[in-house]
């Protein structure tokens, strides 16, 4: 070896030690070196910030009240699907916190990439019966912390995605002008909303607005269902189609009903032109400018947090909701589950802080007051079944509906390592079919072909959950 090549490989050890060093000065504090009263700390990195952090607290709190030999240290690590740094490094660096929040469609590819811990030999010790257990949980919320046989994490919160909501005041409004031909009206019905696709076309024909060549009113804008790949995940489904076969680990996002999903959604660039559409959507606002409030937009696929946003900006506003409707030979109230999940990191090796880590978890995750409290900190549901947060939610005519959509809910997203690749080549799918640069056809496959080839790349190298 020269000179200078020693010299780099001098320089890169250096660094390696002080990165390491960094991690251990970042990880441990000095409560971790000391008995702190005898109680065991552990560390639970979360993405709350803002208002919910204060709520996670008070959570983080009642546990400790209940369980005095244990201490949580909160820190508050963001994340993503594709990227959570901090985290990988910490797993690296031998540094790990005790509990990681995982993104639910984050768990495959970390579980893959050896960075979780088997759960399941932990529950068998702690007296879980593990069949019951899994009873207890929503199918896709299962699902989507199982992987290769193996638990590895437990879901925290449910997202029941979607429910479809109609501004039956932007209805009435345009009724009373006489914007909405007399034919179309009569098939209008506000108070149960479109059932099916054809009904949904129909009313957003009939609400759509111009002025000149200008759009300045809209139904609904496909695409824009929190996301281009949450758009078609939402769509395709709802058409009856698949986007993975874990048996045999394909990318299906061509299946011939995605891609009929797909042309739907482009059918409205087309109808109402893409250039209008998004001149139209940069008028938008938030809060009390959310294009659903004032009407500039009034079908609008959302979120349970979208019940917050109405509560909050619009107290008065009368709007109706119900699951999402499908076209013929279609899904019956398709729905899919999002949501994150609490797991506990490799490198966790103190068998009393992964003890202390996994009762955390299943409090946080299958317990009445955990699976109440965490209510207060994020708008999803529990994933957890006997939940009392579901009786407490069936008195809420509201939160009733989307109660409904979770317990009939059929999907989550692909169980597998590439999920964070699978959604930007979804995303660009979208993108690009309602742009009109590729049919919808051309898009999916292009889509399919890149994320099987990188999925086959993970799996030929990879193992889950050392």
């Amino acid at each position: 070896m020269t000179e200078k090549a020693k010299g780099i490989t001098r320089i890169a050890l250096v660094a390696a030690g002080a990165l390491a060093l960094i991690v251990f000065i970042v990880a441990v504090r000095p409560e971790d070196l000391s008995e702190h009263g005898r109680r065991t700390v552990i560390g639970v990195w979360h993405p709350w910030g803002g208002p919910m952090l204060e709520s996670f607290r008070e959570s983080a709190s009642a546990f400790e009240a209940t369980h005095p030999s244990i201490a949580c240290r909160l820190l508050f690590v963001p994340n993503d699907l594709s990227n959570s740094q901090k985290f990988y490094t910490g797993v690296v660096g031998n540094c790990p916190p005790e509990v990681m929040f995982v993104d639910g469609p984050q768990v495959a590819e970390w579980a893959e990439r050896g960075l979780l811990t088997d759960l399941t030999p932990l529950l068998e010790e702690a007296g879980v019966d593990l069949a019951k257990f899994e009873s207890e949980f929503f199918r896709p919320c299962w699902r989507q912390c199982f992987y290769k046989g193996k638990i590895c994490a437990i879901t925290w919160c449910a997202d029941p995605n979607f429910g479809l909501f109609w501004n039956k005041e932007a209805f009435r409004k345009a009724l009373a002008a006489g914007e909405i031909r007399e034919d179309l009206a009569k098939r209008i019905d506000l108070a149960s909303g479109p059932a099916t696709i054809a009904d949904l076309d129909l009313w957003s024909d009939a609400i759509s607005r111009y002025d000149g060549d200008r759009l300045v009113r809209i139904g609904i804008v496909p695409w824009g269902v929190y996301g281009r790949a949450n758009s078609i995940f939402t769509w395709g489904w709802a058409f009856g189609g698949e986007f993975y076969d874990a048996e045999h680990h394909r990318i299906t996002a061509n299946d011939p009903r995605v891609v009929k999903a797909l042309e739907w959604m482009c059918s409205y660039a087309k109808k109402h032109d893409i250039r209008r559409i998004a001149a139209l959507a940069s008028t938008f606002g938030s809060a009390e400018q959310n294009p659903f409030i004032t009407g500039k937009q009034a079908i609008q696929v959302f979120h349970i947090s979208g019940l917050d946003e109405a509560r909050k900006y619009a107290p008065n506003l009368d709007y109706g909701m119900a699951p999402m409707p499908q076209p013929e030979g279609g899904e019956a109230d398709s729905s899919w589950v999002g949501g994150w999940t609490m797991a506990i990191p490799t490198g966790v090796t103190d068998p009393v802080k992964r003890r202390a880590a996994l009762e955390y978890i299943l409090w946080a995750c299958a317990s009445p007051e955990g699976t109440r409290l965490e209510v207060r900190t994020i708008n999803g549901f529990p994933g957890w079944k006997p939940s009392p947060f579901f009786t407490e939610a069936g008195k809420d005519a509201r939160l009733r509906v989307f109660v409904e959509i979770l317990r009939k809910c059929k999907h989550q997203r692909p169980v597998m390592p590439a999920q964070g690749f699978y959604m930007d080549q979804l995303d660009r799918a979208v993108d690009k079919a309602v742009r009109g640069e590729l049919t919808p056809k051309e898009a999916l496959d292009k889509a399919t072909r890149e994320t099987q080839a990188f999925l086959d790349r993970i799996l030929s190298r990879s193992e889950a959950c050392p």
